[in-house]
């Protein structure tokens, strides 16, 4: 590509965005075990509350309002741009790791469940919703470009 920084590997081929989807009976159990923590939670404020049920009420809410988030709307995902790899793993924001700190691409195999992105002085990070072909395809050009 014209105008490409040195240190970004060639892209072209991969998705820019990966995204990891749970399956389907999990996230239909996750809206039925929701549905009847909110109808408990009502339940529980419509008989004699005290401060402990409400505490309890809202709590629970919010801890399954946070995992239908995770599921939902915040999925892990891993992002492929020109700057770096964009990591998400449950929280809103992408973590953004430059290409320059990124060394190489370890792919899942039999001892690995997911592929892995190699740091500089060794540190890892998964390489969520990347299938095996594709983290392959991103190895190979982080070592093309290491040679250039």
């Amino acid at each position: 590509m014209e105008g490409q920084r040195d240190d970004v590997p060639d892209l072209s081929g991969l998705r820019p965005r990966y995204r990891l989807r749970a399956a389907r009976g999990l996230r239909m159990v996750l809206l039925v075990l929701f549905g009847l923590q909110v109808a408990l939670a009502v339940s529980r404020l419509f008989g004699d509350p005290d401060t402990f049920d409400v505490v309890v009420s809202i709590v629970l809410l919010l801890g399954f309002a946070y995992v239908l988030g995770v599921y939902f709307v915040w999925a892990p995902a891993t992002l492929l741009t020109a700057e770096g790899v964009g990591l998400r793993d449950g929280l809103p924001r992408f973590r953004i790791v430059p290409w320059s700190r990124v060394r190489t691409v370890r792919v899942e195999s039999g001892w690995y469940e997911t592929s892995l992105l190699v740091l500089e002085g060794g540190r890892s990070m998964r390489l969520v919703g990347v299938p095996a072909e594709d983290a392959r395809r991103l190895a190979e050009a982080l070592e093309a470009r290491a040679q250039r």
